[in-house]
Parts: structure tokens; sequence; C-alpha cells
């Protein structure tokens, strides 16, 4: 065949699994393939095209999406929150994935599921064109050991949401039709030992003040992704095995109680709690609408943000948005009644509209207010209404205005952070029988307690409390949904079940009676001198079929017009 060298940030959007025959296309006044992959200069840029596709994939693969697909499809089909915005429908590539009434052809899975797989083309060029005898020096070693590490975990989140998507462990040739791996199960197993394979090869973080450390691969991340695929995969001694050196190293470490929000904000970019995230650099040579904003996540950013439109004022710190998600009160409740009303956490996660929204932030108008001045100030509180909203509202991942260094974000993508390795090892070493491991467990499990500042510190350890430890850390990180799918399959945990099975029939809508009397069926709340906050719950859904299904929703669907009606070798998920 003959090649040509194509630059990845161009080549790889012409990407999906079964269109390998748009790789063919001809481009004018490129260097010849041949010439090309040879030196540790020519390894080292290709291993920052890689990055580039990673960084783009991560944020909006191909601008396809407003909004960032991988922190929203895992995190939205969770027992934790609602999609919300102005309106019923309002950004609903968002609805459809919370409210289980999407199929094979939804915004979010086709974006998604086809940029893990320009990622892995990336790394795969990189892979292909270093390895074996041509891998002659440390930095050659290097790049396909980073490369490697990235191809696992996109395989790995392939794997976790899709169940048996092809393994592309090689460039695709023009006939190459893919079909699915044999099983999940080993395809995590062979993301688990791609990744461990990788480590010698790889830098270590110098120390947990080293952020240059935590935007390219390391030994740290390799361990982890190694230690998340077989963890899914059920193989825990392999687990314990892979994330026993990163959890026992002194190159992390959790960030004190009163830092915890900061880990997902500009002012704590590679703390010493980061693993790894896909690096945004803001650099001026390169136009906003030039391939700069396609690699931020800033749109995702503004449709979470509070819907301070809708609002009589705004808190001083916290940048305005499309409200475009919603904490469920019944998280919120079981988070204080863990970790208490005044924990760290449960400040830094969600906050309580009355009183915390209304009066505790402070407002540009404050001046020398008093609370019962500000009881009665028009300020404040909400003037129309919040679709989708309880009286809890998402605080962990809204944007402060600290975080927007010009009219967007160049906040860094999270993809692994200490917190999560800290809870899987506490899993797997709940699973197995090793009294050692119990003890290191143990140990990691308090420590994540107590630095939440919670009111529960578990004595001993086991697996429920691993869960719920889980369930609260790891909110809105894309941990939720994936998690409540493994434990039905593994323990028959039928938590997903029943939180699940009625998302989207009622949705929460808040109103502030202080402007106006609100109605609620045959129920009226009066206009109030004061502010006074009430939820009436609507029915958008009547008629439609949504909700959970055991039998369907487990996995997501392979894209349908994208993967399954050109390629006869695919078979498609369940129900779809």
């Amino acid at each position: 065949m003959k090649k040509s060298f194509i630059p990845l940030i161009c080549a790889t959007a012409l990407l999906t699994v079964s269109c390998a025959d748009k790789l063919e296309i001809p481009q004018k006044g490129v260097v010849a393939y041949e010439d090309f992959y040879k030196t540790d200069e020519d390894a080292e840029g290709a291993l920052v095209a890689m990055y580039d596709v990673f960084a783009q994939n991560i944020a909006r693969p191909n601008g396809e999406a407003i909004i960032c697909p991988y922190i929203a499809l895992f995190n939205l089909p969770g027992d934790d929150v609602y999609a919300a915005g102005e309106f019923y429908g309002d950004n609903d590539f968002n609805g459809q994935i919370n409210e289980f009434r999407f199929d094979a052809n939804a915004q979010l899975v086709v974006s998604m599921y086809k940029g893990f797989y320009q990622m892995i083309y990336g790394a795969n060029l990189v892979i292909d064109n270093f390895s074996g005898n041509k891998a002659d020096t440390e930095v050659k070693k290097r790049a396909v050991a980073e490369a490697r590490t990235i191809r696992a975990w996109a395989h790995m989140m392939l794997a976790i949401g899709w169940g048996t998507p092809p393994k592309i462990d090689y460039l695709l040739e023009l006939a190459d039709k893919p079909t699915n791996s044999d099983s999940q199960e080993e395809l995590l197993v062979w993301c688990g030992k791609e990744a461990l394979e990788a480590v010698a090869d790889l830098r270590e973080r110098t120390s947990t003040a080293d952020k240059n450390g935590t935007t390219y691969v390391t030994k740290g991340f390799a361990q982890y992704v190694a230690g998340k695929a077989y963890l899914f995969a059920g193989d825990y001694e392999n687990a314990e095995a892979a994330l026993k050196p990163l959890v026992t190293s002194n190159k992390y470490a959790l960030v004190p109680g009163d830092r915890i929000r900061e880990t997902f904000h500009l002012v704590g970019e590679g703390n010493e709690e980061y693993i790894f995230a896909a690096n945004i650099n803001n650099n001026p040579a390169i136009g906003d609408w030039s391939g700069k904003i396609q690699k931020t996540t800033w749109m995702h950013m503004d449709i979470w943000g509070w819907r301070t439109d809708h609002c009589a004022g705004t808190p001083s710190l916290v940048r305005g948005g499309w409200g475009g998600l919603g904490v469920r009160a019944d998280f919120a409740e079981d988070l204080i009644a863990n970790d208490g009303y005044d924990s760290y956490r449960r400040k830094a996660w969600v906050k309580q509209f009355d009183p915390e929204v209304l009066y505790e932030m402070a407002y540009p108008t404050d001046g020398e207010k008093t609370l019962e001045e500000k009881k009665i100030a028009d300020d404040r509180g909400i003037k129309t209404y919040l679709y989708g909203q309880s009286e809890y509202l998402q605080y962990k991942r809204v944007s402060d205005n600290a975080d927007y260094d010009n009219w967007y974000s160049t906040l860094n993508v999270l993809i692994a952070r200490q917190a999560e390795a800290y809870l899987m090892y506490a899993e797997v070493a709940a699973r197995t029988a090793s009294t050692a491991d119990d003890a290191l467990g143990l140990q990691l499990l308090q420590a994540i307690q107590t630095r939440a500042g919670s009111q529960k510190v578990s004595p001993t350890l086991n697996l429920q409390d691993v869960k719920e430890e889980k369930r609260f850390e790891m909110f809105m990180e894309g941990c939720r949904w994936a998690d409540l799918v493994r434990y039905y399959k593994v323990d028959n945990d039928q938590t997903v079940i029943n939180k699940l099975k009625d998302n989207g029939k009622d949705v929460p809508q808040l109103y502030d009676t202080y402007w106006g009397e609100v109605k609620d069926g045959a129920k009226t709340y009066p206009k109030t001198a004061e502010h006074k906050i009430v939820t009436v719950m609507q029915h958008p859904n009547t008629g439609k079929k949504v909700g959970f299904d055991k039998d369907v929703h487990t996995l997501f669907p392979f894209p349908g017009a994208a993967v399954m009606a050109i390629n006869p070798n695919m078979k498609q998920n369940p129900g779809y």
C-alpha cells in the first residue's frame, strides 16, 4: 500500500471504525511516509500530534457537540443528576441520555465513540512507526509506551461503555471492516496488560509539585489504567498489583479538605492529586476559532453553569450559564446524611439554594446588608423558574469567574486523580482475601473520608462502605453509571434498576414566591414578602418510554448510521 504522512490533526478527523478508505485521501506537499518516521525528533513530533488529537477528542470531537461528550456521556445516565436547561428539550442531547430515551444515532454517543477511535488512530501511528526494531532509542521507546497507554485507556473506556467494541491495535487498511471484540472482559484484560507493559519505558512524575508531570502519560497513569481495566474485568488480584505502586507513591497526594474543590478549577490545575489531564495550552499563535477553543470545554462549562439569567442576581464568584445540569435531591440528602451538612465535601460539591445561594454567598450588591435585609432584597432569588433544578445546585464543576483567562477557559480536562485510585484499591481489597490488602484498603478509604470532613469514618473495610464513598467522592466524574452497571452484573446489586427506572418521569422546577405566586396543579403558593423557594415537579415525558431498562441500558449502542449501516461485520448491542 502506498503511504503518505498525513498530519494527525487532519487525518484523525476522517476516521471512523468502518470508514478506513478515507485514510487513503492523498495530500499535496506532504512528506513521504517512509522519509518521516526516523529520528527522535520525528518521534516527539508524532507524539505531540497524538496528544493534540487526544485533547480535541476529549473536549469536542470534530466540534460535533457544543458540550464535552466525554464528561457528559458518562455522567448523565446516573442516579445523582438531572438533565436541565431553560426548559424541557433545551440541549436535548443531554436529556436523551439522562432520561434513557436515546437511540443508536444519539449525538453524544456517536461523537464520543468516534472520538475514542480517533485517539486510537493517533496512538497507532506512533506505535506502528516506532516500535519493535525501530525503537532503537529511549525517546522512541518512551513515545511508544505513552501511545500504548493512551490506546489502552481509549479501548478501556470503549469497553466500559459499549461492551465489545473492535480492538484496533494496528493501522486500518482500505478493506478492513473490524468486528466486535470477543468479550468485554477479554478486551479489558488486554488493556490492563498493554498499560502495564508500557510502565518500564515511561517517565515518572517527579513529585507532588510537578505540574508538568500531569500533562503527559507517566508510570502513574499507566498503573491507573491497568488497575481500572482489571477492576472492570473482575480480575481483582491483578488490579491490586497494578494499583498498589500508585496508591503508595509519594508522587501523588490528596489535597487537604479546605482545598477539595480546587481540583476541578484553574486554581488547582496540576495539583498534588492530579494523575493525568488533557493539556489545553493557550497558545497565542493559534486563533480562537483555528484550533484553540476546539480543544477546550468552555461551552460545556457554559451549559452546566447556573441559569443566572432567570435569577435576580448572580453571586460574585460564580460565572453564569445555561443551567443544563441539576442535582437530584435524594443524592444531596444522602450526601448530607453521610458527611454532615458542614463537611468540606458537601459544601464543595452542592449548594443548597436556601440559605447558601440566597444569603451566604456574596453578591456584588451586598454592601453592608444584614440577613433580614437580604430576605426582602430584589437583587437575589429566582425571578422566573429553574427547570431541572432541585433545591440543591451543583457546585463542584460550576465555573468560577477565575476559571476564565479569556472569554473561554483553558482548564485542562482531568482524566485521573488519586482519590479514584484510592477507592479502586479499597474496592479490590474488600473483594479479595488478603488481610494485608484490607489494612491498606481501609487506610485509603479512611483517608478519603477524613479529607472530606465526613462524620462517617469506617472502622473496618467493607464493600458497601466503599461503594457509598465512591458514589459521593466521584460525583460528576464519569464513574457512577459505569459502577452501577458493574455492581449489578457482579453483585446483583439492584441499585441501578431501582434508582434509574424512573429517570425522566418527574423533573423538578424551582421557584421563588417572592417574585409571584406559584401554581402546582390545584395547589397555589402565594406571593411572599420574603424569598421562599418552592419545588414543583414537572412530568415532561408523559406518554413516552423513559427510564433505565436492564435489558438495554447497561451498554451504549454502536452508532447506527456511522458504523452499523456500513459495516456488516459489527453486531449491535441488545435493544438498539
